[in-house]
């Protein structure tokens, strides 16, 4: 166990998150770097292309196929081997090879309470979005966040967090808020649920007291959504849960995408309940006609 840091000394802890964030910044490079594969089709058939810009807020990176890049570029940024360990980006083969654990992967960095890079999400080939980093001295999954620090100035600016699953989603709705002056900042859960410890450390960034879940997806991924009401209710006044067709994503491609967002966050139709197997709860339809899904908490 203490091989991942768990009993690592405060020194090698900021070693560790040193780390990370020559990492974040070794897959931000390789992903501008590259000039096509799955990546950029991805990016493109997201809608979110616009990561790839110098300027987008959100550095997405691209952990590259190969054995040792990362290894071998934190190395040469004096790094050892034990501590690339301990921070959960490399591994040993049996016949003795330092390699990189993460590879052909899209990521996003997952931040802590002080905004640091504790560690990684991951978006494979195949589109979904997964935890990469385990568990390690500087890193929980349930204590971390998604795109804190990208939108940080839309939060301390008053925008009300929007809670989703897919980081693509997150992106497209962060864009689309500052369209309309900065009224939403969408943080990903990337299909994992929503801890106590994440809802207050999304509290600590929030100058507004509403929050939104979009709930959509499979039966199983809108229980889990439903299941974030009660921690969000103990953190803020207004809980605001919008029920989405399919996964969310035919939504956000739409071109009238930010008036629809827009109208489904600031309009509270007649309440309703929303059943999902057994349970219920009231929702936001993105249906006009009729509002048949409602309530603003």
């Amino acid at each position: 166990m203490s091989d991942l840091g768990f009993e690592s000394s405060p020194e090698e802890r900021w070693r560790m998150l040193g780390a990370n964030a020559a990492a974040a910044r070794f897959f931000r490079r390789e992903l501008l770097r590259a000039t096509g594969g799955w990546p950029a089709e991805y990016l493109k058939d997201a809608g979110i292309e616009h990561v790839l810009s110098t300027e987008s807020t959100w550095k997405v990176g691209y952990a590259p196929d190969t054995w040792s890049n990362l290894v071998d570029h934190l190395r040469s940024e004096g790094f050892s081997h034990a501590t690339m360990v301990r921070a959960g980006l490399m591994r040993w083969t049996n016949d003795g090879d330092a390699i990189d654990r993460y590879r052909d992967e899209l990521v996003l960095v997952a931040r802590d309470h002080q905004m640091l890079s504790a560690g990684f999400i991951g978006i494979g080939p195949e589109g979904i979005a997964r935890s990469l980093t385990p568990a390690t001295a500087v890193h929980r999954p349930s204590n971390v966040l998604v795109g804190i620090e990208e939108q940080i100035d839309l939060l301390r600016g008053g925008a009300m967090p929007v809670i989703v699953d897919d980081p693509a989603d997150a992106i497209a709705i962060s864009q689309m808020s500052r369209q309309r002056d900065g009224q939403w900042a969408a943080i990903p859960v990337c299909g994992d649920a929503l801890s106590t410890a994440q809802v207050r450390l999304l509290r600590k960034f929030s100058m507004t007291d509403s929050v939104a879940v979009m709930i959509s997806g499979d039966e199983r991924s809108q229980l889990r959504g439903l299941g974030f009401i009660p921690d969000l209710m103990l953190q803020y006044d207004r809980v605001r849960a919008v029920a989405l067709p399919g996964s969310g994503r035919e939504f956000t491609a739409l071109a009238d995408a930010p008036d629809r967002l827009h109208e489904l966050l600031t309009t509270a139709p007649p309440t309703v309940s929303y059943r999902v197997g057994s349970r219920t709860a009231p929702l936001i339809s993105p249906d006009p006609e009729p509002p048949d899904r409602g309530l603003d908490l």
